[in-house]
């Protein structure tokens, strides 16, 4: 904080602040490339460094800081360091919850981000209920947004797991119909959901219906997000 003040003196405070925040986003930035690449210590070292360069200037209840504090929790995840990304959406999510709004994107996304923890700690019961409020909330937004078909497909992939096979079924023909319209044949997204839905007939016991989305899928490489 220290070479933060010596900086601050030398400009003028609305100069300085611009500058704290171009370069808590651009390291921000950073973080996300970093994540996008499995670089998970490199990416949690760049989400830790952002919320320093905006601490004393951004309170916590900034959109900003929330959100980067979900990051943080998300690369926990993916680390599989299940308690801390648990701990870290339960501090920001009541913050969200009160600043933000249930409706507002940055809720959803921590919502979602923390049923697929409860997914990975196998708290089924914890994730269905944050799942289900998700589409709920995306869908009084719009029923076609990406977020409600995402959810759409997060519920799915639940009920798989749970083998509720006649529930995940129509939630992830709509993923897929929906993704297809809004995303087109080949996006990662749309066929994650093909994906999805392959597992789910392989799982169900209907190889026929497997086989049958097999052949419908591009020649294109799935990955898994």
């Amino acid at each position: 904080m220290g070479s933060q003040v010596i900086f601050s003196q030398t400009l003028p405070k609305g100069t300085f602040l611009v500058k704290i925040k171009v370069m808590g986003k651009v390291v921000g930035n950073l973080g996300i490339t970093y994540e996008a690449q499995g670089h998970y210590d490199e990416a949690e070292r760049q989400f830790f460094e952002t919320l320093r360069l905006r601490e004393g200037f951004w309170d916590d209840e900034t959109v900003w800081t929330l959100s980067y504090k979900s990051f943080l929790a998300r690369v926990y995840r993916k680390q599989k360091r299940y308690e801390e990304a648990e701990l870290q959406y339960l501090e920001i999510l009541p913050i969200q919850r009160h600043v933000d709004g249930d409706l507002h994107w940055g809720t959803l996304r921590s919502v979602s981000g923390l049923a697929q923890v409860y997914i990975c700690m196998r708290k089924y019961d914890e994730a269905e209920e944050l799942f289900t409020e998700a589409l709920e909330s995306w869908r009084k937004i719009d029923e076609s947004h990406p977020g409600t078909l995402r959810s759409k497909n997060d519920l799915a992939v639940l009920y798989k797991e749970q083998a509720r096979y006649d529930e995940a079924e129509p939630l992830l023909l709509e993923a897929v119909e929906g993704r297809r319209l809004k995303l087109g044949d080949t996006h990662p997204h749309t066929l994650e959901s093909c994906n999805n839905l392959i597992k789910l007939y392989e799982a169900w016991g209907k190889p026929e219906k497997a086989k049958e989305w097999w052949v419908k899928l591009p020649q294109t490489e799935v990955v898994d997000e």
